[in-house]
C-alpha cells in the first residue's frame, strides 16, 4: 500500500500543480471557463464527500484522496486568478512596520482564508463520525500546510520563483521576504517532518488496508509539502519538473 500510495500522490501532485501553472496564466476569457468547469468538479465533489466518507475500502480511499485534490485546486485557482482574495490589493508600502505589513499581507487574502475555513469545516461535518476520512484528512493537511509555507513567504525564504504568478497578481511579492531563510522556515520544517512520520508509522500499524492506504496518501502528500519547504529553504532548480507546463505557458503569453 505504501507504494501505491507514493505512485498516487506524486502523480496527482505533480499533475494538478502544472495544470494550475498554466491555468493561471490564460487570457482572462480563458481564466473564466477554467473557473467556471473547476467550480462545477469541486461542487460535484463536494456533494460526493459523504458517500465517499461511508464506503470504507481502498477503492474509495483513493477516489477520495482525488476528490479532496480537485476541492482544494478550485481553492487555490479562486485565490490565484484573483476572483477571492482580500480587501488590500495594492504592494506594501517601504516604510510600513513589521505588525502593519503583517495585516496587510493578511488583507491581501483574508476572504479567501475565511472561505477555506469553511470549505474544510464542510467537509468535516459532511464526513463526521463515517469510516473513510480521507478526504477532510486531506484537506486539513493541506490547510495547515498552505499556511506554514504563507508564514515563511512572509518571515523569509532563501528562494521563491515569482515568475509563477500571474501578472494581476504579483503585488503579493511585496510582501513575501526572500533573500535569507528566517528561523521559522527551519522550525515548521522539522515539525512537518516529524509529523509526517508519524502518519507513515500510524500507516505501518493500521489493521486494514483501507486505512493504511488513507495513511500513507496523507503521509506522502505531507512528504511533498515537506518537499517544498526545502525548496523555499534552497534553489533546487525545481521548475524542471513542471517544464511542460511552462514551454505551454509561453505559447499561451
Amino acid at each position: 500500500m505504501i507504494w501505491l500510495a507514493l505512485v498516487v500522490s506524486v502523480l496527482l501532485w505533480w499533475l494538478m500543480t502544472g495544470l494550475a501553472l498554466m491555468s493561471v496564466h490564460q487570457s482572462p476569457r480563458s481564466k473564466q471557463i477554467i473557473f467556471s468547469f473547476s467550480s462545477v468538479t469541486a461542487l460535484v465533489a463536494l456533494m460526493g464527500v459523504g458517500v465517499n466518507a461511508a464506503a470504507h475500502t481502498p477503492l474509495a480511499t483513493v477516489i477520495g484522496f482525488a476528490m479532496a485534490l480537485i476541492i482544494w485546486a478550485w481553492l487555490e485557482l479562486s485565490y490565484l486568478m484573483g476572483y477571492i482574495t482580500g480587501p488590500v490589493k495594492q504592494p506594501a508600502l517601504i516604510a510600513t512596520g513589521s505588525s502593519e505589513r503583517f495585516v496587510r499581507a493578511l488583507g491581501t487574502t483574508i476572504y479567501h482564508e475565511v472561505m477555506v475555513v469553511g470549505v474544510v469545516g464542510l467537509v468535516c461535518v459532511l464526513g463526521a463520525g463515517l469510516p473513510n476520512p480521507t478526504v477532510q484528512n486531506t484537506l486539513a493537511v493541506l490547510w495547515l500546510m498552505r499556511w506554514s509555507t504563507k508564514l515563511n513567504l512572509f518571515f523569509g525564504v532563501k528562494h521563491f520563483n515569482s515568475q509563477w504568478l500571474p501578472d494581476n497578481m504579483r503585488y503579493i511579492t511585496s510582501y513575501i521576504s526572500a533573500g535569507e531563510n528566517s528561523w521559522f522556515i527551519v522550525f515548521s520544517t522539522i515539525l512537518a517532518a516529524l509529523c509526517t512520520y508519524l502518519l507513515f508509522f500510524y500507516g505501518q500499524l493500521a489493521t486494514d488496508s483501507a486505512t493504511a492506504l488513507s495513511l500513507f496518501l496523507i503521509a506522502w502528500l505531507a512528504s511533498l509539502a515537506v518537499l517544498e519547504h526545502i525548496f523555499l529553504m534552497m534553489p533546487m532548480g525545481e521548475t524542471v519538473l513542471w517544464r511542460w507546463a511552462e514551454a505551454n505557458l509561453r505559447k499561451s503569453s
